[in-house]
């Protein structure tokens, strides 16, 4: 895997384990397929445009989320993006849910949807927008509806450049 696609997934994982994921209460079951392809359907625009946004604003910031965009001092670049462009992100984010967090890299933007860690091994699945090459982010399956048994990153296609993402780490 090239090392710019590489780097782009492991930022997606380690994305992925921060922000609403660090919290110490329990989470919800994992959510199936289609329950996600509902949620990416329902509110399409809104996550067009937060990757459009993200993609846009790739070399300023890596991670987003309301919590995030209203935490003083704004740090991690944040504070280099413009009032009105932290109230948008947080508009749109919104839409969908206060409690998505959006990972950004030059490759693509992934929206973090759950997370649960159990016996040492670290899960996340979601939503994510691949500007190229998918196959050298993840292994591209049909379904995740069941947690794959070896630690990786995969991808189930919801439509061109955007997949369900689900990741797991011991």
């Amino acid at each position: 895997m090239p090392t710019n696609l590489r780097i782009f997934a492991l930022t997606t994982v380690l994305f992925m384990s921060t922000g609403f994921f660090g919290r110490s209460e329990p989470l919800p079951n994992m959510p199936k397929d289609a329950e996600l392809v509902e949620l990416f359907r329902s509110h399409r625009d809104a996550f067009e445009k937060l990757a459009a946004m993200g993609m846009e604003d790739a070399a300023t910031v890596s991670h987003l989320s309301i919590d995030t965009l209203n935490k003083e001092p704004l740090t991690d670049g944040r504070q280099n993006l413009p009032v009105g462009r932290r109230d948008e992100y947080k508009r749109l984010l919104s839409t969908i849910r206060s409690d998505l967090s959006v990972g950004i890299g030059n490759d693509g933007v992934a929206f973090a949807y759950w997370h649960t860690v159990s016996r040492g091994r670290s899960c996340e699945k979601g939503i994510t927008y691949i500007a190229n090459s998918p196959e050298r982010v993840g292994i591209i399956v049909k379904n995740l509806d069941t947690p794959p048994l070896e630690n990786d990153v995969y991808l189930v296609p919801i439509e061109p450049k955007w997949y369900i993402i689900y990741s797991q780490l011991d």
